[in-house]
């Protein structure tokens, strides 16, 4: 049980090697087509950033509900969050440097040529929002907010592991921090999706929008961290897995994809059954305009596919029926954040080598915060955890 994470030479090498692929894409990119470039880089930085972020708010979760069938698996999510000073360097390049180029609002007669007559009155009265140095200021707001939390979160979980004496007090604090977290989670994270994603079209809008990201970061960062988990079940860390673990775990992605399904169907529903032409638009050009199979492709990947394979509870109790559905759902949420940036810079498909290579090298920046966070603990499984003899004794009788 005493065991610590081993980041192994091969893994490092991937992590690096991917790295390094998408830094020569990313700066291949800025030469050859840069709005394709800040695009892909804004879609990208997002995605995993809110991986971080949604795995904070999964491991809240298990500390407010006092779940102990979990607690084994509490240095997975805690590795996660190690991405997200790196998601803020991105974020503020994208906010300070590719501002005028993704955001219209930023330079409206560029970008509105001479449409900017016919709206000039709508981006006016946005503008107290929406202009450049608040936008700056809520970034900064953001982050610090979201990082004093997750690290009063992580020194009281690395209290715990050094003190167990006291490994019930650090427990019970850490339960109180997080509802801190969730709440300003939420309550930043409305407003920090608005901000990244929805202002990429500053004349839509959506109340439903903010919800649905909220939902989506969390189900998507469960997605992840279930293929973590079945990683390091294979390298022989969670020997103690059993079927009743796979079949709890499996609820985020079969739960997730309803409740995703049900936010993304109602946002479209209610827009169309309104028929206001500044809700409309949104999805008449991505449907019609863009690509109307990437667009349906959505809600098959993120709903109907996974709640198709873990309907049913011997296929749910499987690792790899449950690590299958945990990756469709997330090619779903690929696409969608391909779908709320690109129909707006790119006006039309493409992904090529430069979309590819910042997904390999985000991809192997994600890895590396992950497992380089996880071999500085002691162990990686937290040995005083209140909870811990249930988590590896779990059993659902059936």
């Amino acid at each position: 049980m005493e065991r610590q994470f081993v980041f192994t030479k091969k893994l490092k090498t991937i992590s690096l090697a991917l790295i390094i692929i998408g830094l020569l894409a990313g700066v291949a990119a800025f030469f050859t087509d840069k709005e394709r470039a800040w695009s892909s880089l804004l879609m990208h930085n997002y995605f995993f950033l809110s991986l971080a972020l949604g795995a904070a708010f999964w491991m809240s979760i298990q500390y407010i509900t006092e779940a102990g069938w979990s607690a084994a698996f509490k240095r997975v999510p805690e590795s996660m969050t190690n991405y997200l000073l790196y998601g803020f360097v991105f974020m503020l390049i994208i906010v300070t440097l590719g501002v005028k180029v993704l955001y219209p609002w930023s330079d409206p007669v560029k970008h509105f040529g001479e449409e900017y007559k016919f709206i000039a009155h709508h981006l006016h009265y946005k503008a107290p929002y929406l202009n450049l140095t608040f936008f700056i200021v809520r970034l900064f707001v953001y982050f610090i907010v979201w990082y004093l939390t997750i690290k009063v979160l992580l020194n009281l979980s690395k209290k715990e592991d050094n003190d167990k004496d006291n490994a019930l007090v650090y427990f019970n604090k850490s339960r109180y921090y997080s509802r801190v977290y969730i709440f300003s989670f939420a309550l930043t994270f409305i407003f920090a999706s608005m901000d990244w994603m929805m202002t990429v079209a500053p004349l839509w809008y959506s109340t439903i929008f903010p919800v649905k990201e909220i939902i989506s970061a969390f189900v998507h960062s469960a997605a992840v961290i279930i293929l973590i988990i079945i990683y390091l079940y294979r390298q022989g860390y969670f020997p103690f897995i059993n079927p009743s673990h796979w079949h709890d775990l499996s609820k985020y992605i079969f739960m997730g994809s309803i409740l995703f399904g049900y936010a993304w169907y109602f946002q479209y529903m209610l827009i169309w059954y309104g028929n206001i032409p500044e809700e409309t638009e949104y999805y008449f050009v991505r449907r019609f305009e863009f690509s109307e199979p990437l667009f349906l492709s959505v809600i098959v990947f993120t709903f109907v596919i996974p709640f198709s394979m873990l309907l049913w509870n011997r296929w749910a109790k499987n690792y790899r029926v449950l690590g299958c559905a945990a990756v469709f759902f997330l090619i779903g949420k690929y696409i969608e954040h391909y779908l709320m940036v690109y129909p707006e810079t790119m006006k039309h498909p493409v992904y090529g080598w430069i979309e590819l290579g910042m997904l390999l090298g985000f991809t192997g920046l994600f890895m590396f915060a992950v497992f380089s966070a996880m071999a500085k603990r002691r162990y990686i499984l937290p040995v005083n955890h209140p909870y811990l003899e249930e988590s590896l004794f779990h059993h659902i009788p059936h």
